[in-house]
């Protein structure tokens, strides 16, 4: 245990917690989630992937202490007309990973709760697996050995794959290279390094691991109260490019509103990067909010282009996230912000 884990689990005990949920009681809490493992995906990246059973342990707290679990349309409709309830409570995903729609959706349909899902679209057109990930993946199965490739890389073919930096520099690497090959050619590619890592191929692409849903599946989750919204098509948002901004979404748009069969408005920024110049940007696309990844709450005041959202992960121990959901680390955050304004220098 950490001594951050140590110290929040004091201040629990010491009951700041259940003060502080009272305090925070009116601001609305937006948790955001990616994928539920299929199989070892958490233990690969924690911070992306989460265990079905820790999932379900938060989901059964929030229900367990009374959290309001809303629609994102519902909440932020409240929120305008200052009628938001005590302890409202948003559930979001990004991408559209297998494991949310195979894993996630039955936990929340058999609690009865609703959920967001922000899909990105150019893995579900393709239906290959997402190729930065696959590829971190694959090299991390291979982590105590070393790889040939000199198909990609004649100067330098060989490879020790024991460093984490290397991995990813590797990863980078790979995609630039494969990121114009037809579907053919990816998929052949992810076969001859599965090969040399030691993942059986086969049983891997069975499993659909580092996929995206189909659309078929997509639809599917519409009648199970996860709500489909905007992600951009290939997880890209220039900062500068108002045009490329404009054929991300118009893209997005066209895959996934005759999957939903209703208009899309809401919008959740790739990894969490924005502009400011973005604002008017989606708003003139009809877009009526985007989230991001900074931790906050919600308030009637906060910026509907710039929602704050805590990510949830397998990373994540449970008294953090008790402490986010409580709102103690709100008040912290608030905290901090009055001391970093106080000290700063008068101009």
């Amino acid at each position: 245990m950490s001594t951050r884990q140590r110290v929040l689990g004091a201040c629990r005990t010491l009951g700041l917690f259940a003060l502080a949920r009272r305090l925070t009681s009116g601001g609305l809490r937006i948790f955001c989630y990616h994928g539920i493992s299929l199989d070892d995906e958490h233990a690969f990246q924690p911070k992306l992937f989460m265990r079905a059973d820790t999932f379900r342990s938060r989901m059964e707290l929030l229900a367990s202490q009374g959290y309001v679990v809303m629609t994102l349309d519902d909440a932020l409709a409240a929120l305008d007309q200052n009628r938001l309830p005590p302890f409202a409570t948003v559930i979001t995903f990004d991408d559209g990973w297998l494991g949310t729609g195979t894993q996630a959706a039955p936990i929340l349909a058999q609690l009865g709760f609703s959920s967001t899902l922000y899909v990105t679209t150019h893995e579900v057109v393709e239906e290959v697996p997402v190729l930065s990930v696959a590829l971190a993946y694959l090299l991390w199965r291979g982590r105590t050995g070393r790889i040939d490739l000199g198909t990609w890389f004649p100067d330098e073919p060989t490879h020790s794959l024991s460093s984490a930096l290397q991995r990813e520099q590797l990863a980078e690497r790979l995609k630039l290279r494969l990121r114009n090959e037809a579907r053919s050619g990816v998929l052949a590619a992810l076969e001859r390094i599965a090969g040399q890592v030691g993942v059986d191929w086969p049983l891997f692409e069975r499993s659909s691991m580092m996929r995206l849903m189909t659309s078929s599946q997509l639809a599917s989750l519409e009648e199970q109260g996860m709500s489909l919204e905007l992600h951009t098509h290939t997880h890209r948002m220039p900062s500068d490019e108002r045009a490329a901004v404009e054929d991300e979404i118009r893209k997005n748009r066209d895959v996934l509103v005759p999957i939903a069969k209703r208009e899309l408005c809401h919008f959740c920024y790739p990894s969490g990067e924005y502009d400011p110049r973005h604002f008017e940007w989606l708003r003139a696309l009809g877009i009526r909010s985007a989230t991001t990844c900074k931790a906050g709450f919600t308030y009637r005041n906060t910026e509907r282009m710039a929602l704050p959202r805590f990510l949830d992960g397998q990373n994540i121990s449970t008294v953090e996230f008790e402490a986010e959901l409580s709102g103690f680390l709100e008040i912290m955050r608030r905290l901090r912000g009055l001391i970093a304004s106080r000290a700063a220098p008068a101009h």
